[in-house]
């Protein structure tokens, strides 16, 4: 690694810490560039519905940071996950036209970044692999399934990651997704900075537009 880009890292790290930071990267994908990873033998993928999902949470078979049932709906958002019996061992949200700030950042929730998207866009987001179970492409398997089954009406894919986080960018690289910019969130309470990528608008995608202080397109 260049020294540079390590002092960077470092620096920003720091920052994180803070919650005075927040670097996440913006990637995307045409459905139709998507490449399907296979899912592992002894392993089955589903979408909950909103009563099924908190009968997972309360039996424990979900984790709480699954998200709320509530969040469920057909029309805007689903989850999708995988599971080897009845335990979930991975999952991922979907949503389709806006997802908030508070549902999109890296440590900070005060720096999240909300996501207004495009016709026929989808976001993804809340991703989650148990870490026995890291390193079968899960992610990947999850997202083919939304694209086959059409669960929510979209053909293009859009997700953020923290700056700092190799491994999802190299799962979400191998299903062919791309990098589009860096969103950069800086300050707390009102006096904040947002340094957001040119190349979103052209996306169609509109960034933070529920954050206070002074936005810049670079």
């Amino acid at each position: 690694m260049k020294l540079p880009l390590f002092i960077l890292r470092v620096a920003y790290t720091l920052a994180r810490r803070f919650k005075i930071a927040d670097a996440t990267r913006l990637l995307h994908l045409e459905a139709a560039d998507f490449l399907a990873p296979t899912l592992p033998d002894g392993y089955t993928l589903r979408s909950p519905g909103a009563g099924e999902l908190f009968e997972l949470i309360q039996a424990g078979k979900a984790p709480a940071e699954i998200g709320s049932p509530r969040n469920v709906s057909s029309q805007r958002r689903v989850v999708v996950v995988t599971t080897p019996e009845n335990d979930v061992v991975s999952y991922l949200w979907i949503a389709i036209e806006s997802v908030d700030a508070n549902e999109n950042f890296s440590r900070a929730r005060h720096l999240g970044t909300s996501v207004h998207l495009p016709p026929r866009a989808g976001f993804l987001f809340n991703a989650w692999t148990h870490p026995d179970q890291r390193g079968k492409r899960f992610i990947g398997c999850m997202m083919s399934y939304i694209i086959e089954n059409q669960l929510v009406d979209t053909d293009t894919l859009v997700t953020t990651m923290d700056w700092t986080n190799e491994k999802s960018s190299r799962a979400f690289a191998h299903v062919g997704m791309k990098p589009i910019g860096t969103v950069i969130r800086l300050g707390r309470g009102p006096l904040q900075l947002s340094l957001l990528p040119r190349a979103a608008s052209q996306f169609g995608l509109k960034l933070a537009c529920q954050a206070p202080g002074y936005k810049f397109a670079f």
